[in-house]
């Protein structure tokens, strides 16, 4: 991360310090990111998805809950990456601050999802947890389309049925029912487009949770420090040395981790796609480690709503599952490390 970067993620930490996951995505359109990935002809900043890592640093700081992921990169790119008029005029309102949902980038997620066409594009079937879906503008749907998968735009108003639920995390998410929904294609034969799209959205993840892991860790400490127990801090006692220990070197793991996973973002294919495993299952083990031991420490405080321990926890356990499990992405390492 270069001097400009720096300041603008400690500039963006201190923005959003005072925000919670309601207002913060309204903080940060007010801040001018979250056109990050739109072109400067669209209204935006024309860098891209590896410059969002200071926005990242400082949602994961705060654990705060907005679609800066699913809106201004996800989005953002793949239609900046398709460029037609449908797409620019959305691009133009993500610049302004306009919410976009995204169905049916995870395979697993599409359920039965299918694309037709007849005197136009047409969409029907049901789209899975699709995050923040009651309060996009639009959404962008990958369906199936013959043998590939293609990406289609739909207004927030199209034929759809929503079943919508609450996340573990503090967010929003719906199902996503269609029934020959217009749609407008934008990427037709999406395959070659989708992969590194999706790898700048886990390496993004990555520095998110990083970030996550650092704050756990300091609050953890300072909590250890102040618990009392036999007359003295539980922070003097070995045993609680040693894990707060054993938790910053898998924080610290988990920040080079995604730091090497953004720098191959500008990459050759080959280190793109294995910087990016290896980032998700070192973020998913470091998480999971550092998130057990910090509600652990804090005992049974730890396992309520009244300490911010458990909400950092819970966003780490679903980053651990976005966008490919840590299980998915060591095969996936194997695979292309061998090939």
């Amino acid at each position: 991360m270069n001097e400009e970067q720096a300041m603008l993620r400690d500039s963006l930490i201190g923005r959003l310090a005072s925000h919670t996951s309601d207002t913060a995505w309204e903080a940060l359109s007010e801040a001018g990111v979250c056109g990050l990935c739109v072109s400067e002809e669209l209204g935006g900043l024309g860098l891209t998805a590896a410059d969002a890592a200071p926005v990242m640093e400082a949602v994961g700081e705060h654990c705060l809950a907005t679609p800066f992921l699913e809106t201004a990169v996800i989005a953002a790119r793949l239609l900046t990456l398709a460029r037609c008029p449908a797409g620019d005029g959305v691009l133009r309102a993500i610049a302004g601050g306009a919410r976009v949902a995204i169905a049916g980038l995870e395979p697993n997620l599409r359920g039965d999802l299918r694309a037709h066409r007849g005197g136009g594009w047409a969409i029907s079937g049901t789209a899975r947890v699709v995050l923040d879906a009651g309060d996009a503008r639009f959404v962008i749907v990958i369906a199936p389309h013959g043998d590939a998968p293609a990406v289609f735009l739909l207004d927030v108003e199209a034929d759809c049925t929503r079943h919508s639920f609450p996340t573990i995390d503090g967010r929003s998410a719906a199902d996503l029912t269609f029934d020959h929904a217009p749609a407008t294609l934008i990427i037709e034969d999406a395959a070659a487009l989708l992969a590194p799209v999706s790898d700048e959205a886990v390496a993004c993840l990555a520095v998110e949770a990083a970030a996550l892991m650092r704050r756990l860790v300091r609050d953890t400490g300072n909590y250890a420090k102040q618990c009392e127990q036999f007359g003295q801090s539980i922070a003097g006692f070995q045993v609680v040395q040693h894990r707060l220990v054993d938790m910053h070197i898998h924080a610290r793991r988990a920040e080079a981790i995604a730091r090497q996973a953004m720098a191959a973002l500008t990459g050759t294919e080959a280190e793109r796609v294995r910087a990016v495993s290896a980032a998700k299952v070192t973020i998913g083990q470091a998480g999971r480690y550092i998130g057990q031991q910090a509600v652990q420490l804090h005992g049974g405080m730890g396992m309520t709503m009244v300490l911010i321990v458990g909400r950092w926890f819970k966003r780490l356990t679903v980053i651990e599952g976005e966008l490919g499990s840590t299980d998915d992405h060591l095969h996936h390492y194997a695979a292309t490390s061998t090939s």
